[in-house]
């Protein structure tokens, strides 16, 4: 899917990623622990939510790297 840049149909939509890590970086402080690579990832996925990806698969996730790389 990232090779070609397809994502859809969505096995898992990316906005339902975020939910996930917004529900781990919850628990995480919650309990006082750091989740550095979640707060990175939900980052990602708020940037790819903002441009669109929302509903696609959570491959689209790719597209962030790509706008970052500036390709």
């Amino acid at each position: 899917m990232i090779t070609r840049q397809s994502f859809e149909p969505a096995g898992f939509r990316l906005a339902l990623g975020l939910k996930d890590v917004n529900l781990a970086l919850a628990a995480g402080s919650d309990a006082e622990v750091p989740l550095p690579l979640a707060s990175l990832l939900r980052d990602s996925l708020l940037q790819a939510i903002a441009h669109g990806h929302g509903e696609q698969d959570l491959a689209a996730i790719s597209t962030t790297s790509r706008t970052r790389a500036g390709i």
